[in-house]
């Protein structure tokens, strides 16, 4: 498959300006080939780079053969709830080509908040245009997505090879028959070199889902002996042009060995045990980063092991990041799909994977699920879930343009019971951009580590904004509980308070929240060694 990579250096250097804040992409994921009818996906990265948070928006995405807006073709949009100052997000969306759209080479057009919601300035000033085209083709499997391949691992020349063609059928109207097409290469690669290897037809289907299309390949009586690359699509070789999307093509990543008729013996029969007729897939290392940043990527090098007798047809990997040990409450981050995992066979990938935007900086677990389709089912799935025993440290990149506040000192007073306090606090930004809406919180309690449970809310400071190294003091005047007993209580300031209560939203971003807190002893009653 081809993906391009859209980056940002690949747009115009266009500003995209809205309401006070600055809003830009950075880089799109998207096919370099698409198809009319056929749904897919794309992937958008955008940064909040200005001073200000920005509301609810929206973001179009079109196609033009012309970089004209008049005839654009629009694609699909993506809806975001709000974007902090600082903040950067990715997301994905999926779109279709229109049914009839001429094929040809079209570029990508991103329009920043089309309808002007944010800005009362032009709109189009917010437009990126890619700079590499992209082609357009028609397609015949609207609403149906391969999923894999099975065939055997050695075939003959001149043979007709029994194959099993897995797909899944969505959408509203995806039962209409057609065909799949199976080609042969000597690369791993599209190309122009394809051999057609045959066809299958099938019927109308009479549910949605993943389905089972049978027939047989042809291998060619002319063909070199050797190993290829088996690719099956939707389309026919006439509509190629040697390019393919994931949509429309799918690898399998084994190769296949053609030989001459005479060079196939057959195998001696192994019997074997009956609790070994199936597959039974686990994961073994797992090599992955101490930290990641929130809105980026990073990468993990994988491998799973097949230790049952039998093949595993297709095995699926799920990536998760979750703050529980146990794997709970997981935070897709991705996929990995292996195609014919064979008894004893260990499959290592390295893998790249992205940081939802909407995660919460702290201490993460990865998490990976497997699932196998096979036609002998794993019965053994104890083994397929795996959480890892020493957490991710998910935060803030330190040089995005984010804030970290800190305290630099509070003065706490001393007082008894119904008694009205000043507790003077000093605090500056030691991050790189403006935090907005700031609250500092005051609460006691009779424990040393704060919890919003048992700890009693005082009073709060707001600020409207502090900038990188700007330091500001006030004063705020609390009341001590005239309920509370004679002991030792403590004192806490606390920047940012919704980022320590669950009945609160996340908080706004900061590089670094664990010196977001201050502490101080408050004595009530008699005390004759207190100072």
């Amino acid at each position: 498959m081809f993906i391009l990579i859209i980056g940002f250096c690949l747009f115009t250097n266009v500003v995209c300006t809205i309401s006070y804040a600055n809003i830009i992409g950075t880089r799109i994921v998207i096919p370099t080939t698409l198809f009319a009818g056929t749904p897919d996906e794309l992937q958008d990265f955008i940064r909040n780079e200005g001073s200000e948070s920005v509301g609810p928006f929206e973001i179009q995405y079109f196609l033009s053969s012309d970089q004209n807006l008049d005839g654009r073709v629009i694609i699909g949009e993506w809806h975001i709830e709000g974007l902090k100052a600082g903040a950067q997000k990715y997301g994905n969306t999926t779109f279709t080509i229109p049914s009839g759209t001429p094929e040809g080479t079209y570029y990508l057009g991103r329009w920043i908040d089309p309808t002007g919601i944010l800005s009362a300035k032009n709109p189009t000033n917010n437009i990126q245009w890619s700079k590499v085209p992209i082609q357009v083709l028609n397609n015949i499997s609207s609403g149906i997505e391969g999923i894999g391949t099975i065939v055997p691992s050695t075939v003959s020349v001149g043979s007709n090879v029994p194959v099993t063609v897995i797909v899944n059928l969505s959408g509203k109207n995806p039962k209409k028959s057609g065909s799949v097409n199976l080609f042969l290469s000597k690369l791993s690669r599209t190309d122009s070199s394809l051999i057609p290897a045959g066809g299958i037809n099938f019927p109308e289907f009479s549910s949605l889902g993943e389905q089972e299309i049978t027939g047989n390949m042809e291998i060619p009586n002319d063909i070199k002996t050797g190993t290829y690359y088996l690719f099956t699509s939707f389309v026919p070789i006439s509509q190629m042009n040697g390019k393919g999307t994931p949509s429309t093509f799918w690898l399998n990543e084994d190769p296949l060995v053609i030989t001459s008729s005479t060079e196939i013996t057959k195998k001696p029969d192994i019997v074997q045990n009956l609790q070994d007729s199936y597959p039974d897939v686990l994961t073994l290392d797992t090599e992955q980063p101490d930290e990641a940043f929130i809105g980026d990527s990073f990468t993990v090098i994988d491998s799973v092991k097949n230790i049952g007798g039998t093949e595993a047809n297709i095995v699926r990997v799920e990536y998760l990041l979750s703050p529980n040990t146990d794997g709970t409450n997981g935070k897709h981050l991705g996929w990995r799909t292996i195609m014919s995992l064979q008894p004893d066979q260990t499959n290592i990938e390295q893998k790249l994977l992205g940081v939802p935007s909407d995660i919460k900086a702290g201490l993460n677990y990865l998490v990976k699920k497997i699932t196998v389709t096979s036609a002998v089912q794993e019965k053994n799935t104890q083994n397929n879930n795996w959480v890892s025993n020493r957490p991710i440290n998910i935060r803030y990149n330190p040089a995005s343009p984010i804030p970290d506040l800190t305290h630099i000192r509070t003065v706490w007073p001393k007082a008894q019971t119904g008694e009205t306090i000043p507790i003077t606090d000093t605090i500056t930004n030691i991050g790189k951009g403006c935090a907005k809406d700031v609250s500092v919180a005051y609460y006691v309690s009779p424990y040393q580590m704060f919890d919003v449970a048992t700890a009693i809310y005082l009073g709060v400071w707001r600020l409207d904004s502090i900038c990188p190294l700007e330091q500001k003091t006030n004063t705020t005047y609390v009341n001590i509980p005239s309920d509370l007993t004679n002991g030792e209580y403590y004192l806490y300031s606390i920047i940012d308070p919704c980022s320590f209560v669950s009945d609160c939203d996340e908080g706004m971003p900061e590089l670094d929240k664990s010196n977001n807190i201050n502490i101080g002893i408050l004595r009530l009653g008699p005390c004759v060694l207190c100072n």
